[in-house]
């Protein structure tokens, strides 16, 4: 079983409109996730870099659409092909990038 470790910047709620935090695939670094909105049909991903040097991924999610802890987790996994997160204190994203 694929477990990665997540942490979320921000006290996750029902519809967020924004989310940051950071996660840790097995044997690497932490990266940095955010979730955006805008008026797209289908969540966007794309993987990308930092000036820091900081790798990870920006979604943008459609505005219509609920944006939770279990869509970030769902969209993140099946982008890194991981099945189960476990929730920690991580670093905070904006110190990372």
């Amino acid at each position: 079983m694929n477990t990665a470790k997540i942490s979320y910047d921000l006290i996750m709620e029902d519809d967020m409109s924004f989310v940051e935090g950071t996660y840790r695939l097995p044997g690497q670094d932490w990266q940095v996730f955010i979730f955006t909105r805008s008026d797209v049909a289908a969540p966007v991903t794309k993987d990308g870099k930092w000036h820091s040097g900081i790798t990870g991924i920006h979604v943008t999610y459609p505005s219509g659409e609920s944006l939770d802890q279990t869509t970030v987790e769902e969209l993140l996994g099946t982008h890194l092909e991981i099945e189960n997160w476990e929730v920690v204190r991580g670093p905070d994203s904006m110190i990372l990038r």
